[in-house]
């Protein structure tokens, strides 16, 4: 009882300090953004419900940290991974309820109506990454305009570029193929938009994070070697700043759930998991990224052959009843992938014909520099760097792991299955990475699909798997001699700074890359040479810290989608929209935000990104088929004006400018102009006159009159 009653009272001295130190973390949060404008003006956001949400977040964050000084620390980190599945998804659960979400659509809080709109229109924490286009100007206005207008979830919205899209290519699609693409998607049919995009935001990132660490653990029966492992991949800058793969839920899912099915006696379970691997494996295949995938489907097989191989006495004794389950989960598997292909048929057809991105074909060539980055990656979040997704790799040490389990790998009587063949795929990968390969063998290797800039990620993923192995089942391992370990890693250090100063000169100051090379040298010295448990267990927490320091910042914070419809442009927009249903419009003006800013708004916008090409709409314009190599292609459309004969010219690869001539402008069947910003429009032109109807903040709406 009395042991108790010190634990409560500790609790509360914890709990009252978890209080105030959140309180004042947003109080100072709070101030910083405001630009420190006085304790009035401090005072008074007290008020809001901006500081509230900040509050209850960095609460939870606090007690978190409280916990660490309340409960013996291995103990409750048993408890968190015992219940990790559970903690996982009440964190989405909690992330859906406050509808919280990383998306950079602030954006449109500076670029439309700047400034104009509520106290959610700006991120509660973080900053707006405009790099993260194709998110907050691409994917999420898609989705949006499919929630929009008389056509909600069908196969069809009549909203993206003005004319029928497939919304399960560009939206929300409530229909069997989305259950095999992206499943958390049907929460749209359930919860409200706001809810539903937070749920659908976070569940490839969480469910990744889990089935990443799940495989991991299979790996390696190490539970702090497979949190770790996990924390490298879904916090490392190439994951964060390109987006969340469900590559990392659906190809780890695969293994994870054959595992458990090779484990598992009692009946439903094994129906469930034969279904759960069934989904996994038609999700790898449907989400088609072949720059990606294929090295992915390599690796991935060698990590499925491992499995069969470590598990075989138990595949031995399957019985009729197990072979009749695999063989139903894969026919229903490749049921539901042949009735997605089926029904992605007119996108895929057009996609395939393109001028770009259409279909490629690539032999190799030298991009092993890039790999060397992490030197410089952990500070993408903090300092410029131009496009971070280009640059975002995997804190790998490479080529350290690579040397390292090698070694082992030789030096082990038992050889095991899984370190060779990670080692075998990767070899044509770094072959490919390293001259290229002659065009037949990219072709029958299908490495033609890929690049040598994508692959070389895909070695860097390799690497975490490697660095998972050797602090598992290498961990007592013959190493390399300390003289040999110092050298290579001394020269890893000075290869990753040379690659650092050659390609981004300055990006990194004398200071900041000296701390580095000492990190890596470190590291990769821990890697080669054999050392005891405790210097094992600190390497695995500072690779922890690092990749925690990497991924926490890159994306912002947000609630709502205040950004977009707070707006009362916004507003203006779907009041239209919905008073005449057979609408369609131009958005004209800012950038390539204006056209996406009037879809998610539900307004049938024709020059609103071409995710596949109009090409009806096009032709109107081009009847001589002249540019068809220009608008033929995955292109952001800006709209000039002009007295001479409509053309259209190229921007860059996905960008066009289409100059519409006054006399085309019917053909369009637009009647209505989103103008952001200055209009430049030749009302004398004799062919179309403006009403306008609405004008504030600088946005403004015309009527088209013929």
């Amino acid at each position: 009882m009395r042991r108790d009653s010190v634990f409560i009272k500790k609790g509360i001295i914890v709990f009252i300090l978890c209080i105030f130190a959140s309180l004042g973390t947003t109080f100072w949060y709070t101030a910083r953004m405001n630009g420190f404008q006085g304790f009035r003006l401090l005072l008074a956001s007290v008020t809001t419900s901006l500081f509230w949400y900040r509050e209850i977040f960095l609460l939870l964050v606090f007690i978190f940290i409280g916990l660490h000084f309340l409960i013996p620390i291995k103990k409750m980190y048993r408890w968190m991974f015992k219940y990790r599945w559970y903690i996982g998804i009440g964190i989405l659960l909690f992330l859906t309820l406050m509808r919280f979400h990383g998306d950079s659509i602030a954006f449109y809080h500076n670029t439309i109506q700047s400034g104009v709109g509520n106290e959610f229109s700006t991120p509660i924490f973080g900053v707006v990454r405009p790099i993260r286009s194709d998110e907050f100007v691409v994917g999420t206005p898609n989705l949006l305009a499919s929630l929009q207008g008389g056509n909600l979830f069908s196969v069809y919205n009549d909203v993206l570029r003005g004319t029928d899209t497939l919304n399960l290519a560009t939206g929300v699609y409530i229909g069997l193929p989305t259950l095999i693409l992206a499943p958390w998607k049907l929460v749209y049919a359930i919860l409200p938009v706001e809810f539903a995009f937070s749920f659908c935001w976070y569940a490839p990132l969480i469910f990744g994070f889990l089935m990443m660490m799940e495989l991991f653990y299979i790996i390696s029966k190490s539970k702090l070697v497979s949190f770790v492992g996990s924390l490298l991949i879904i916090f490392s800058s190439w994951y964060l700043w390109w987006g969340f793969s469900v590559y990392f839920v659906n190809a780890p899912g695969v293994i994870v759930c054959l595992y458990y099915f090779t484990k598992e006696s009692k009946l439903y379970k094994k129906v469930l998991l034969s279904i759960a691997t069934a989904l996994c494996f038609g999700s790898f295949i449907v989400n088609l990224y072949p720059a990606w995938q294929v090295p992915l489907g390599y690796m991935f097989l060698a990590i499925g052959i491992w499995l069969i191989h470590e598990n075989w006495s138990s595949i031995k004794q399957f019985t009729k009843r197990d072979w009749l389950l695999l063989i139903g989960a894969l026919i229903l598997c490749f049921g539901l992938v042949a009735n997605y292909f089926l029904s992605m048929s007119e996108y895929i057809e057009v996609i395939n014909n393109t001028a770009y991105p259409g279909a490629r074909f690539d032999s190799g060539s030298y991009n092993l520099n890039k790999l060397f980055y992490y030197i410089q990656s952990p500070f993408y979040a903090f300092k410029d760097i131009g496009n971070p997704s280009e640059t975002g790799v995997f804190f790998s040490l490479f080529p350290i792991p690579t040397i390292a389990i090698l070694w082992c790998w030789i030096k082990e009587e038992k050889k095991d299955w899984l370190t060779g063949g990670l080692l075998l795929v990767q070899i044509p990968m770094l072959i490919y990475a390293t001259f290229g390969v002659p065009q037949i063998v990219a072709k029958i290797t299908l490495l033609s699909y890929t690049t040598s800039f994508r692959i070389v990620d895909i070695i860097g993923l390799i690497q975490i798997f490697f660095i998972v192995i050797l602090f598992s089942r290498y961990k007592n391992a013959e190493r390399f001699h300390w003289i040999i370990a110092v050298s290579l890693s001394f020269g890893t250090a000075a290869i990753a700074a040379y690659y650092s100063w050659r390609d981004y000169p300055g990006y990194l100051n004398t200071i900041v890359m000296g701390v580095m090379i000492l990190v890596i040298i470190g590291l990769s010295f821990v890697v080669m040479f054999k050392v005891n448990k405790q210097i094992q267990q600190a390497t695995l927490i500072i690779l922890a810290g690092i990749s925690l320091f990497t991924g926490i910042y890159v994306r912002p914070i947000s609630v709502g989608l205040s950004a977009i419809y707070a707006k009362p442009v916004a507003q203006e927009i779907m009041q239209i929209t919905s008073n005449d249903k057979n609408t369609k419009w131009i958005a004209y003006g800012g950038g390539i935000e204006t056209p996406a800013f009037a879809v998610a708004c539900g307004a049938p916008t024709i020059n609103s990104v071409n995710t596949y090409p109009n090409l009806s709409l096009w032709q109107k314009l081009d009847s001589d088929n002249q540019y068809n190599e220009i608008y033929n292609r995955y292109a952001h459309v800006k709209t000039v004006f002009t007295n001479n004969s409509t053309s259209f010219e190229i921007i860059q690869p996905d960008y066009i400018a289409l100059n519409l001539s006054y006399e085309d402008i019917p053909k369009t069947g637009a009647n209505y102009l989103f103008v952001n910003g200055e209009l430049e429009f030749d009302t004398s032109n004799g062919y179309v006159s403006l009403e306008k109807i609405y004008d504030e903040y600088g946005a403004s709406i015309y009527k088209l009159v013929y």
